[in-house]
């Protein structure tokens, strides 16, 4: 389990570099999920991996309890860093989000009590990519919403935006194929 777990560390860690540098850049909101998603699959294959070639061994019970504590643990720091955004619209008429030294706390936190019960639960990171992958998920989805309700007329703006650039690349893929 020694290479998968260096692996998820080495990913994670990546991740997390790119990830806290963009968060505490104003950056305009937008609410693009397949990456998240991406890696939450690829957190998810990491575990299956762990179990079929690593022989990971846990309880359904553990498996409850501590899937369930990390899970709560990933819901509940993606609020409290969501909740440590500024927001503000910007000359163009765009909301923008930008985190603070609080947004790193969260994540300092998050990550350490995160891994600490991971190596509790599997002597090993192996469920670092899954939990990265719920918590920015969750993240994006409250910093869309926390958005929406403090400016509602210009995220239109946002959400016009985000579907332009989304249907540019679409254009841009076909002409490709």
């Amino acid at each position: 389990m020694q290479n998968l777990d260096l692996t998820n560390l080495v990913l994670g860690a990546w991740l997390l570099f790119v990830v806290i540098k963009r968060q505490l850049a104003p950056k305009v909101v937008r609410f693009k999920m397949s990456f998240f998603v991406l890696v939450t699959l690829l957190g998810a294959a990491s575990i299956g991996d762990a179990f079929n070639k690593q022989h990971l061994q846990i309880s359904p019970s553990q498996a409850v309890v501590f899937g369930g504590l990390s899970l709560a643990s990933a819901i509940i720091f993606a609020l409290l860093r969501a909740w440590s955004y500024r927001f503000w619209v910007d000359n163009n008429g765009l909301v923008i989000r930008q985190g603070n030294w609080l947004t790193l706390v969260w994540w300092v936190v998050g990550i350490a009590g995160h891994l600490g019960v991971d190596r509790l639960w599997t002597g090993s990171s192996v469920t670092l990519l899954l939990y990265l992958g719920v918590t920015l998920l969750v993240q994006r989805g409250c910093v869309w919403w926390l958005a929406s309700q403090k400016y509602p007329t210009e995220m239109r703006a946002n959400a016009e935006l985000q579907a332009e650039r989304h249907h540019d690349r679409s254009r841009r893929k076909r002409r490709r194929e």
